[in-house]
């Protein structure tokens, strides 16, 4: 397994290419099917209690550089309707049914999937990928550890008290830094935009991630079954929620192929550090091919 170094990595814009419509509010273009079929195809899975804006960055730099990107809002989360799933296995298989209908639908090719997700989304890529190991290529695990036990004080207060629950995951989600004011976006408070991520999860949403999160026990089995040195895992050097150690372990778990460090970041790492997080992003992509 490889440990690298992360240091921040500005890539410059590029513009699409000619011919293809872009739809400025997302970034995204839309391929003729044929194209899609041979394009790599970048899924993205949001953590507990949140939804696919906190891709947004990521996203956009991707798609317009010839990625296809799914980025899907979970059952019950942001704008996807429904009943949110209580359990792990269960989010991983309606990603599978959402890959599917995808590939049938849209030409979308899943043996050219990278997926990616953070926190609880990571669990869920990590047991989708070792569902069905041959249809994924690539595994990218941001803020991820196995197991993922979350306190009881904090399953209480997602039970009983919402906010209460909003503010710990704000607190304890970012480096000390971060909660001192720094950001890298002038202008913005990484933790008010956390507030208002969690604040618009529908009633119920956050304790029931957070103890699907908590009950979790596949995540060996997947790891056995996932290809080795297909996986790259994104931890922050200062992360309270899923700490250092446990991310590391899991990337030995998975025989990943890199084990990428932010500095000066905690759980929320595409916010805290979003140069370094695309760097590592980046490096992982060329690996995979």
């Amino acid at each position: 397994m490889a440990n690298e170094e992360t240091k921040p990595d500005a890539g410059q814009e590029t513009k699409p290419d000619a011919g293809q419509e872009t739809q400025p509010e997302t970034g995204r273009e839309t391929k003729p099917d044929a194209e899609k079929a041979a394009t790599p195809v970048l899924v993205l899975v949001h953590g507990a209690g949140m939804d696919h804006t906190v891709w947004l960055l990521l996203a956009r730099y991707f798609a317009r550089r010839g990625y296809n990107l799914v980025v899907p809002d979970l059952p019950g989360h942001g704008r996807s309707g429904g009943t949110p799933i209580d359990n792990i296995e269960g989010m991983a298989n309606w990603l599978r049914e959402l890959l599917e209908h995808l590939e049938t639908e849209h030409g979308l090719a899943r043996e050219k999937v990278i997926l990616g997700g953070h926190s609880m989304g990571a669990l869920v890529a990590l047991e989708a990928a070792g569902q069905q190991p041959a249809a994924l290529h690539q595994l990218l695990l941001f803020g991820a550890c196995y197991p993922m036990p979350v306190g009881e004080p904090l399953l209480e207060a997602a039970r009983a008290d919402p906010q209460a629950a909003v503010d710990m995951i704000t607190l304890f989600g970012h480096a000390y830094r971060s909660l001192l004011g720094h950001n890298p976006v002038a202008g913005v408070s990484l933790q008010n935009v956390a507030r208002v991520l969690l604040g618009r999860a529908a009633p119920g949403v956050i304790h029931n991630d957070l103890a699907a999160c908590n009950a979790y026990g596949g995540g060996e089995e997947a790891a056995r079954n996932w290809q080795p040195g297909h996986s790259t895992v994104i931890a922050g050097d200062s992360d309270r929620m899923t700490p250092l150690r446990g991310c590391r372990a899991l990337a030995e778990l998975l025989d990943a192929e890199a084990f990428e460090v932010m500095a000066a970041s905690g759980h929320m790492m595409m916010g805290e550090q979003p140069e370094d997080t695309l760097g590592a992003v980046k490096r992982a992509l060329a690996a995979a091919g």
